[in-house]
């Protein structure tokens, strides 16, 4: 359990980075869609994410906080597979865990999200 109180911990540190670069995200992804050409359809998933970092992106900064979405993303599927082996859970944690499954998933549709 110390490990994934661990793994909590450094998820919450990137996290707090990343929350202060949300512009410098948001305009890296902007940056790859205009370097794909792909400026009409909204980016939906992490996949797509994966695939204009590997693709699209030419700029150091933008690879850099785009690598750090992806790694946090990464990240949180790990810590929710250490949950399911750690504890058989209760339908309330069971529940909680798949929608955090579904969100991190490679391929979930995530355009309808919005920054707070």
């Amino acid at each position: 359990m110390n490990e994934a109180k661990e793994s909590l911990r450094s998820i919450e540190q990137k996290y707090k980075l990343f929350q202060q670069q949300q512009f410098t995200f948001v305009a890296a992804l902007e940056h790859c869609r205009e370097n794909a050409h792909d400026k009409i359809k909204p980016i939906t998933s992490i996949e797509q994410v994966q695939s204009y970092t590997e693709h699209y992106c030419t700029n150091s900064t933008d690879r850099r906080i785009l690598l750090m979405f992806l790694d946090i993303c990464t990240d949180l599927r790990s810590l929710c597979q250490r949950f399911e082996t750690l504890h058989p859970g209760t339908p309330i944690t069971n529940n909680f865990l798949d929608k955090c499954k579904t969100f991190v998933s490679q391929s979930n549709d995530l355009s309808s999200l919005r920054a707070k």
